[in-house]
């Protein structure tokens, strides 16, 4: 080879490692507009999500046509009229059940078998008070009514029988998504007096009784009890406190959280457990107290109110609520609502291009801004679309929503392949949907203006190549 022509290949060879370094200069460069990091504010304010909010009775349409959450009170009377027969088709109409199902509403149950009203009467079946009427008729300052004998071993298996019927019924979908131990007492708030002005709860011994097949029998709700009961919080249940807008009453009851104590029952007391977290990781209902007027809680003791929503860390109010049709009510309701409840957001989002492997590593953290946790494990779903809005990726995140608890933040990584169609612009989003996809959670992001959406998929950036 002459000297000429081993010049000419130098010269070639170095063109050629010129041009590589040049495309790869141009390819880093490229690749390096992937890097992005946005950071984002959350929005306080939302209030129109699942699972939390004012909880009216099922039966009022006005009332729940404005709420995402319906109640449900049922005696056991009206669930078993006669023995074995239970009214699901009753139930159903009474509480306009497919309806709220069709708007995919949620719904918080109590089964009851004790209600004081304004005259005499029986809570618990007719044919089941003809072979099990030992308890006490009362007539005492809460209204009249009758507390059945809850140690009466018929009287228990009869209530376990109709319990896990009930609990059947629910179970065959997620609409009740909270369950109040009722059972127990007047309204099942726990605690029955008779007349003269002793209690005629049972023990622990038979309470646990009545627990167990509440926690054996209802698999998809999440269950909550009057009280802190031990039981109820070695089960890891939630709380509802139904004297909301009592100060008096809910310090006491704040105080049981706080540091335990006990309640007087016809035998040993039953002991209450301190609980941590109560409300953050535990859900907290209740209901507005009937003792007061709501024009005086509302109208002239909001801050009070507000106060005690905040601080027992409230997820729903019901079925004693504010008249959600009443334009008087309308701004403090919405002050109550804004206290109560989760607020799921993404306070950053991250990409770094990965060169080995072309592919992008997205880093999202969520954040919950709220004053309550998220009970329920529905899905989380990353999704990447190009340039003209078609999805091009989409992932489960391995995130446990349960473990946001209020203030809380967790970060979770993925793989997007860096495909051609990603090059030049693409969105990425999320969606937090319920167990059928038919339900969407809104992140609570403040983004100054209007959330963008890619069908059901909250769309959280869009990057264009400039």
């Amino acid at each position: 080879m002459d000297k000429k022509k081993s010049i000419l290949i130098q010269y070639g060879l170095i063109l050629i490692l010129g041009a590589a370094i040049a495309w790869l200069i141009v390819y880093i460069r490229m690749r390096s507009n992937l890097n992005i990091y946005t950071d984002f504010a959350p929005d306080t304010t939302l209030t129109d999500n699942p699972l939390m909010g004012f909880a009216p009775d099922a039966g009022n349409t006005a009332h729940c046509e404005k709420t995402n959450l319906v109640y449900i009170p049922l005696t056991w009377a009206q669930w078993e009229p006669q023995d074995g027969v239970y009214d699901i088709d009753a139930l159903e109409k009474r509480c306009n059940i497919p309806r709220w199902k069709e708007e995919h509403k949620h719904a918080v149950l109590r089964f009851m078998c004790d209600v004081p009203g304004d005259r005499d009467h029986i809570d618990i079946p007719q044919w089941l008070y003809d072979r099990a009427g030992k308890g006490t008729h009362y007539d005492t300052e809460i209204g009249r009514g009758y507390s059945p004998d809850y140690s009466d071993e018929y009287f228990i298996e009869r209530h376990d029988q109709a319990v896990r019927a009930l609990a059947e019924y629910c179970n065959r979908d997620y609409f009740v998504s909270f369950v109040e131990l009722g059972s127990l007492g007047h309204w099942g708030e726990w605690h029955a007096t008779g007349n003269n002005g002793r209690s005629v709860m049972p023990d622990e011994s038979i309470c646990s009784r009545y627990v167990s097949v509440y926690s054996d029998g209802f698999i998809k709700a999440r269950l909550l009890m009057r009280r802190n009961y031990e039981i109820a919080v070695k089960g890891r249940m939630g709380f509802y406190n139904d004297m909301l807008g009592d100060k008096k009453s809910t310090d006491e009851w704040l105080d049981w959280m706080e540091n335990g104590g006990s309640q007087v029952t016809s035998g040993e007391p039953l002991p209450l457990r301190r609980v941590i977290n109560v409300g953050r990781e535990l859900p907290v209902g209740g209901e507005f107290t009937s003792s007061i007027p709501m024009e005086d809680m509302l109208l002239k003791d909001i801050g009070g109110v507000l106060a005690a929503v905040s601080s027992s860390h409230m997820t729903f109010i019901g079925p004693k609520t504010p008249d959600l049709v009443n334009e008087d009510y309308k701004l403090a309701a919405e002050s109550v609502l804004r206290r109560m409840g989760y607020r799921i957001y993404v306070s950053s989002l991250q990409t770094r291009y990965d060169y080995s492997s072309n592919s992008i590593e997205l880093q999202l953290t969520f954040h919950n801004a709220g004053n309550a946790g998220f009970y329920f494990d529905w899905p989380v779903t990353v999704y990447i679309f190009d340039g003209t809005k078609k999805q091009v990726f989409w992932k489960g995140l391995d995130l446990d929503l349960r473990e946001l608890s209020s203030g809380e933040e967790m970060t979770v990584t993925t793989m997007v392949p860096a495909t051609s169609e990603l090059r030049d612009e693409f969105y990425i989003g999320v969606d937090i949907t319920d167990y059928t996809g038919d339900e969407h959670v809104k992140l609570a992001i403040d983004n100054g203006g209007e959330d963008e959406y890619i069908g059901d998929v909250q769309i959280l950036y869009h990057h264009v190549e400039l």
